[in-house]
């Protein structure tokens, strides 16, 4: 029989290993009890475990101790798994963050899975947005359109992008009013600022009152039409 415990909370999953084979042990008082780790490990000892058979055999209750972790030791282990599940002894197998193709196997050969705490993948930061305006206010338009759909399939809502184009572009005329300066100022009149700024309140307002589509409406106008 296998049973794995995993998990990135460690202290929790080993405390149910060593429940699980406090539970094993009197389950099978006369059973013998094995650890292996990276230090002790040997192919043949585990065939040895997994291939006691019969009514007169000696049982035996073993645990691998973080052996999937070791990238040298990993494959041995695993396909071990279809005869550690079919032996009469009982294995049990503690890591920490099994990876996906060992998981498939985990789950296809173990009688219980015991799981506390799993990675989460870092989310990469989405700067889309941002590469919006600058490349508009750039005059970038195929850059603008570019990152305008990515940022669409990044999940981002088109009312953030328009409020984050809109920010920006109120920024660069109230500096060009002002006589300051912003990396963008030169790249318009004040005019230009004045009109672009004037078209997205409008927009805005207008999908409010009559309906319609404002990622249509942002496409149109970041491609200059």
């Amino acid at each position: 029989m296998l049973y794995v415990v995993y998990g990135v909370d460690t202290d929790k999953a080993r405390a149910k290993k060593d429940a699980l084979v406090k539970s094993c042990l009197k389950q099978r008082p006369d059973a013998e009890f094995f650890a292996m780790d990276d230090e002790n490990f040997s192919e043949g000892a585990l065939e040895g475990f997994y291939s006691s058979q019969g009514l007169f055999q000696k049982k035996h209750i073993v645990v691998l101790d973080r052996l999937l972790s070791h990238k040298e030791l990993k494959d041995a282990v695993v396909s071990a798994f279809p005869k550690m599940a079919q032996s009469e002894s009982m294995f049990i197998v503690f890591d920490e963050t099994p990876d996906a193709k060992t998981l498939t196997q985990i789950k296809k050969h173990a009688k219980d899975i015991f799981v506390f705490g799993e990675k989460k993948e870092k989310k990469e930061k989405d700067n889309s947005t941002f590469a919006i305006t600058d490349a508009f206010m750039m005059k970038d338009r195929k850059g603008a359109w570019v990152n305008y759909q990515k940022s669409l399939r990044a999940g981002n809502a088109p009312e953030a992008i328009h409020g984050a184009l809109f920010w920006q572009v109120k920024t660069a005329l109230l500096a060009k009013k002002e006589g300051g300066w912003n990396k963008f100022t030169k790249n318009y009149t004040e005019n230009e600022l004045d009109e672009i700024l004037g078209r997205l309140v409008k927009m805005y307002h207008d999908i409010r009152m009559d309906g319609g589509e404002l990622e249509v409406s942002l496409e149109k106008m970041l491609l200059g039409n």
